[in-house]
């Protein structure tokens, strides 16, 4: 290690076991992590929050499925420290809850790296909670144990100790072992009625929940599918679930598009009771030099997305623009979630079109203005060319900025999509997801408006948002949802 190099530092930090789970401190260091190596997190929407030049490394940590071992962990977070980096280790769950973060501290203590944990919401509290069953419960259970169901070193627990407990018997990674578990404890004093569950892909799309007794438990785990926990003791017959009625409450949602796009509709699914899964298949990049001329000649500026407000501010102060060189200037948006990313930037909107599209928009400032006005279009290299159609039928003098290109991620892994309801935010990102993705025949196409969909061969199937913003998206997901409970009460 070069002793003039600065010294970097690790965090290991627990993610939960999903990305509305973590804290509010793991978050901060997501956002301001130099380099993140990471498991296969239970959501990995947390990744979301980091830097647009953070380095990400997988290492694939699980049961039967690693790509990189623990020594070769250990190494790859002393090595990036000791180039003065910022590391954050994550985990799914908490580090130290048969996380094996134990043996990374002492790795990195050995080898003089500064390091520190922040815990994470654990698995064992927080599915079975969501399931309904509380693993403490007055009368019930005085106390909660966390077993392993296998270990590395192939040694076990004492089941003449756990067959005399009263409390609730939490087992991680012990699907494959239930039967040898049943029988142990009962051997060891369990009453074979004895309530137990098995919880099954908690908060995923397959998320359940499988009832039953100890002695029941190895036909219980013929039905199970993992990741699952397994629950001994009186607490496992309770159903505490939420009685709060959610309009999505059960419906999976994936949905495609960019960053900014996917974490505001996520946070409005979820809101509403959905689980939902993000789809990042493109990401958006500035063109550096788009802002090389002034403003002078120009009476509008004219924004097609909130990407494009965001990237624009940004250019301008990396360029050390003063933004009173704008002063002389109308603005126009697209919609009402454009034009809510131009106030938080202090400015309201001159003009907004009545439906959200670039051929409305091209209608409305075709209307709006005359024939001594030019027009600034700050938007993506790709943008729908039925707004330039309008105004060139109109006569108007605009310039079409390109500030910012929409690329395809890389190592995009592929697959089925099987969710009750796939979301598409842009034609850009349709196109990428089709290039690389199948959907499954019960998932549901959405896109956010009819250029979306255009080109699409089932597009009689698709069904489009009357309002093109995430809010309309969760309107219409709502409406549907319900329009379908409604069909299954009829049938019944």
């Amino acid at each position: 290690m070069n002793a003039d190099r600065k010294m970097g530092s690790v965090t290991l930090l627990g993610a939960g076991c999903s990305s509305e789970l973590i804290t509010l401190q793991g978050i901060n260091r997501i956002r301001n992590a130099e380099v993140i190596v990471y498991d296969d997190l239970l959501d990995e929407r947390v990744l979301e929050h980091r830097s647009e030049d953070c380095e990400l490394i997988y290492v694939g940590k699980r049961a039967g499925k690693h790509s990189k071992n623990q020594e070769e962990i250990n190494r790859i977070l002393v090595e990036k420290a000791g180039e003065g980096k910022r590391v954050l280790r994550l985990k799914g769950g908490d580090s130290f809850v048969f996380g094996r973060g134990g043996e990374e501290v002492l790795y990195l203590q050995a080898a003089g790296i500064p390091c520190e944990v922040l815990p994470g919401i654990c698995s064992g509290i927080a599915v079975p909670e969501h399931l309904g069953i509380p693993v403490t419960h007055r009368g019930a259970a005085q106390s909660v144990t966390f077993v392993t169901g296998h270990s590395a070193d192939d040694t076990s627990e004492s089941f003449e100790a756990l067959g005399k407990l009263k409390g609730t018997i939490v087992f991680f990674m012990g699907l494959s072992a239930a039967g040898e578990i049943s029988r142990r404890l009962i051997e060891n004093g369990k009453s074979a009625d004895t309530p137990a569950a098995i919880l099954c892909e908690g908060y995923r799309d397959g998320e359940r929940r499988i009832d039953g007794t100890l002695e029941e438990l190895a036909d219980m785990a013929e039905m199970a599918t993992t990741p699952a926990l397994i629950l001994v003791g009186q607490t496992a017959s309770l159903h505490l679930e939420s009685t709060i009625e959610q309009p999505l409450a059960g419906k999976s949602v994936t949905v495609v598009g960019t960053k900014v796009f996917t974490q505001k509709l996520c946070e409005r699914l979820s809101r509403e009771g959905a689980r939902v899964t993000t789809l990042p298949v493109i990401t958006v990049k500035p063109n550096e030099d788009a802002l090389s001329e002034n403003f002078e000649g120009y009476t509008w500026a004219v924004f097609t997305s909130s990407n494009g407000i965001r990237i624009f501010f940004d250019l301008m102060k990396q360029s050390g623009r003063d933004i009173r060189e704008m002063l002389h200037l109308k603005f126009a948006c697209i919609g009402s979630g454009t034009a809510d990313t131009l106030k938080k930037y202090g400015i309201l909107p001159d003009l907004i079109p009545q439906e959200y599209t670039a051929q409305h928009l091209g209608e409305a400032l075709a209307k709006k203005t005359d024939k001594d006005d030019r027009l600034l279009i700050l938007r993506a290299e790709n943008g729908s060319q039925k707004l330039n159609e309008e105004l060139d039928r109109a006569g108007i003098d605009y310039l079409d900025k390109k500030i910012y290109h929409t690329c395809e991620r890389t190592a995009l892994t592929g697959g089925v999509i099987g969710t009750d309801y796939l979301v598409f935010g842009s034609s850009f990102g349709r196109r990428t997801f089709e290039k690389h993705y199948k959907v499954s025949e019960k998932t549901k196409i959405v896109c956010i408006g009819e250029e979306t969909a255009e080109g699409m061969t089932e597009s009689s199937q698709v069904l489009i948002a009357r309002t093109h913003t995430a809010d309309g998206i969760c309107t219409l997901l709502m409406e549907n949802a319900r329009c379908k409970e409604n069909q299954l009460a009829d049938n019944g």
